[in-house]
């Protein structure tokens, strides 16, 4: 069956109207099972089991720690759908039962696929800072410190020792600065048409940039796609495991496209192993 973009986005702008609302049961609905949410990207991914009745439902625990005592409200900035994926760029706003509030700017990428002839979210990634979230709530005074108590409380009770271990392991584990640098550098590189520079960004010099939905370029094929005269303008780089968001707009051929671009490193060396922009 054909979706439409809008048939697509309607399955997404559900999800935080549902999440508003407090709806466990449509939200956690609108992902197929066996679906993942990482939320965020470099924490412990939560899966939707086959039959909530099993015990196997991190989805749900998800949603009871972090969603049920919380008002979560979403600002979307932009969207961007490709196919059966859309990147929205937001900022998310969460006010805790004490009414702390805690801002965060986020980019989230859906994937949806089609189950029993409906659309469902099959992956969710939420792309946001969490050392910078967690260092802010600490400068945010005595009701800061008292959600974040509550909430590792709820979840140690809820998640187990290990999820929260695996969370607090994005504190200092992840690309952080050195993502943020990586994408002014490819911003750079393509202006400049500087061919060893943006090879230099990456593992090894196979075709790892993707421009458009599976056209996947080398360095210096990117160069020839994009032809002379061509530039990469980014801004507000968020990183989270090894991964790093960030707004862009693509000037080539005469033509302005604006989106979101998505850098993913090796956690070893540290270097890229992939670029993809989803362009409007």
């Amino acid at each position: 069956m054909e979706w439409s973009r809008d048939d697509v986005l309607a399955v997404v702008k559900s999800s935080p109207d549902r999440v508003a609302a407090h709806d466990k049961a449509g939200w956690v609905g609108l992902f197929a099972h066996g679906a993942v949410v990482e939320d965020p990207v470099g924490g412990p991914p939560a899966r939707k089991g086959a039959d909530p009745r099993d015990g196997d439902d991190e989805l749900g625990r998800f949603y009871d720690v972090y969603i049920a005592p919380n008002d979560v409200r979403f600002e979307v900035l932009a969207d961007v759908v490709q196919g059966l994926t859309v990147v929205r760029d937001v900022n998310i706003t969460t006010r805790t039962p004490n009414d702390a509030r805690v801002a965060l700017p986020a980019y989230l990428i859906y994937e949806l696929g089609e189950f029993d002839g409906a659309l469902r979210v099959n992956r969710m990634r939420a792309f946001w800072e969490l050392r910078g979230v967690t260092a802010a709530a600490l400068k945010g005074g005595p009701k800061s410190l008292i959600a974040m108590t509550g909430l590792t409380a709820r979840m140690l009770r809820i998640q187990g020792f290990s999820n929260v271990s695996t969370y607090l392991e994005g504190l200092w584990r992840g690309i952080f600065e050195r993502g943020h640098e990586t994408v002014e550098e490819l911003a750079r590189a393509i202006r400049e048409r500087d061919l060893a520079g943006l090879r230099g960004l990456f593992t090894d010099d196979e075709p790892r940039i993707e421009i458009d939905p599976g056209k996947r370029y080398t360095p210096r094929g990117v160069f020839d796609a994009l032809g002379p005269g061509a530039s990469l303008e980014v801004e507000a780089p968020i990183s989270a495991g090894f991964f790093t968001g960030f707004r862009c707009t693509l000037t080539a051929h005469g033509a302005r496209r604006s989106g979101m671009g998505l850098l993913e490193f090796d956690p070893h060396t540290r270097s890229c192993t992939s670029a993809r922009l989803f362009l409007g």
